[in-house]
């Protein structure tokens, strides 16, 4: 049903807009100056907040692509200001004193052309004859920057989508380390660079816009160059957010594949629709359309977590993903290392799951090929709370309903990562089913038994082995009898029996009491 939707949001406008296109004589005339300022001002509005959060979360987090992500908003929020506000009352209502009524029809309706014969435009009668003479004067210099005006507020609707579909797309690439440091380092300074030009933008084009209507960006090789760079941004940027919310599954990455692709579709009609027509509206629409999925579901995540870390995570999956299938052997390390940021586990537990795990396998006597996956297997099995927010997996105390259901995904969206990495595919069985429990009543799937994998049993009870055994920031590693007795407790309903033994002979504690271990099945 979710997929229907999207592919709804997505085809409905386009059928619309051909139609409008190929009937112009259905292409209705709507709206006026004032009603264009509002909606503009609506988009401008949700852009500015989406800016606002993501420069906030970025404040935080070490990666430079939230400010690029932030500034492509920032620039999409300040130049298609100077587009709206081109049209709001505060500008039109004077355009041309000597005959402002006509003036604002044509202004609404015809653009330049029409604005310069309805102002310039003189009628005489014969007072003897009575016959007409038409003539036309110069125009006023307040029409000549009410034309100049009209010209920039086309003018800064494509900039504006080009200018953030390149930001956009800055915010997916990944930058070489060292560049990416000095921009996290100097992104204050960075963020003002940016700000200054595009304020300048806004005063130019509204009060001197004269200075900006040399700029021919309505001819077609411009219009359409213009549009070219911005599409491919756009989809660029569009793939990887996909590509990202295909691995960590994070809705906020879901909503900004659509969004590039709604603003893609905005360029469409923002290029070959008819100035003031149903057509030409259609783009302010969907426009709107991409921010308010953008928006929606970031104040969806920050409802629920209060955390946009997720965004940057899930970039990060991508990227070290790439590194694993080009066979950086760092990348797997770098995985973990990830993965025990994450949590309040750390790289050295991971490392003992993974030992452990494979001693344990060894002890129930599992083919030597199958060592190395359980190894890993054991180091990488949490990798899918990379993307879970902090505010999550640290609450100190008990988790709501909707908390818990984005704690249980971790192990859909690592079983995912896995599989789609090539090299890591072997192991996304084990890491789906590592909190399924004997009795059926685990997650994500309510596996029972044997039907759970033996790997992902095993890693199961060398992961809370080792957490309770080991010293962690907030209390001391139990003595290993005290541990034994709880995993004792645990077995058959919980933990697979056969593998707490194995456990127990490789540790060196005592066996569980004969009567607690069920038959082999």
């Amino acid at each position: 049903m979710r997929m229907l939707g999207i592919a709804l949001i997505l085809a409905v406008p386009l059928p619309v807009f051909y139609y409008m296109i190929s009937h112009p004589q259905n292409d209705l005339v709507l709206g006026d100056p004032e009603s264009h300022f509002y909606i503009v001002s609506m988009v401008t509005v949700l852009s500015m907040l989406l800016a606002a959060a993501v420069l906030w979360a970025s404040r935080t987090l070490p990666d430079p692509r939230t400010w690029f992500l932030a500034m492509g908003f920032l620039a999409m929020a300040t130049i298609f200001l100077a587009h709206g506000l081109g049209t709001s009352p505060l500008f039109h209502q004077h355009i041309a004193p000597g005959d402002p009524a006509a003036a604002f029809a044509a202004y609404a309706r015809g653009g330049a052309d029409q604005l310069i014969e309805a102002t310039t435009l003189v009628i005489e009668v014969d007072p003897i004859t009575g016959s007409t003479h038409t003539t036309h004067l110069p125009p006023s210099q307040d029409t000549l920057i009410a034309i100049a005006r009209a010209q920039v507020v086309g003018y800064s609707a494509r900039l504006c989508m080009l200018a953030s579909a390149l930001f956009f797309a800055l915010a997916v690439v990944d930058l070489p380390g060292r560049l990416g440091r000095r921009i996290v380092r100097h992104r204050v300074a960075l963020t003002v660079l940016v700000t200054v030009p595009l304020a300048g933008h806004v005063f130019v084009a509204l009060w001197e816009p004269l200075l900006l209507s040399w700029i021919p960006i309505d001819a077609p090789i411009v219009s359409w160059t213009v549009a070219g760079i911005a599409w491919a941004a756009l989809a660029f940027a569009g793939w990887r957010f996909l590509e990202s919310y295909r691995l960590a599954v994070l809705p906020l990455q879901g909503a900004m594949a659509l969004g590039m692709a709604l603003l893609a579709e905005a360029q469409l009609f923002m290029v070959m629709g008819r100035v003031w027509q149903f057509s030409w509206w259609e783009y302010h629409v969907v426009m709107l359309g991409g921010f308010l999925v953008c928006v929606g579901a970031l104040l969806k995540q920050y409802r629920i977590t209060g955390d946009l870390g997720a965004v940057v995570e899930g970039l990060f999956l991508r990227t070290q993903i790439a590194s694993v299938r080009s066979g950086d052997p760092r990348a797997l390390e770098a995985l973990v290392a990830a993965i025990s940021a994450k949590d309040t586990e750390t790289d050295e537990h991971l490392a003992r799951v993974g030992d452990l795990s494979v001693e344990v396998g060894r002890i129930l006597g599992l083919p030597e090929e199958r060592m190395e996956v359980l190894r890993w297997a054991g180091r990488l099995h949490d990798i899918g709370k990379i993307g879970v927010p902090n505010s999550i997996l640290r609450k100190p105390g008990r988790l709501t309903d909707a908390e818990y259901e984005i704690i249980k995904q971790h192990t859909v969206r690592g079983f995912r990562l896995c599989e789609r990495s090539g090299v890591l595919a072997p192991i996304a069985p084990i890491v789906r089913a590592h909190h399924e429990k004997m009795d059926g009543s685990g997650y994500p799937d309510g596996l029972k038994g044997e039907a759970i994998p033996i790997e992902a049993r095993i890693v199961a009870v060398s992961d809370i082995w080792d957490a309770l055994t080991w010293d962690r920031p907030y209390r001391a590693g139990m003595p290993h009898q005290q541990a034994a007795t709880i995993l004792t407790e645990w077995s058959g309903w919980h933990l697979d029996p056969h593998c707490v033994g194995a456990l127990f002979d490789v540790v060196g504690v005592s066996h569980m009491p004969a009567a607690a271990l069920p038959p082999a099945a």
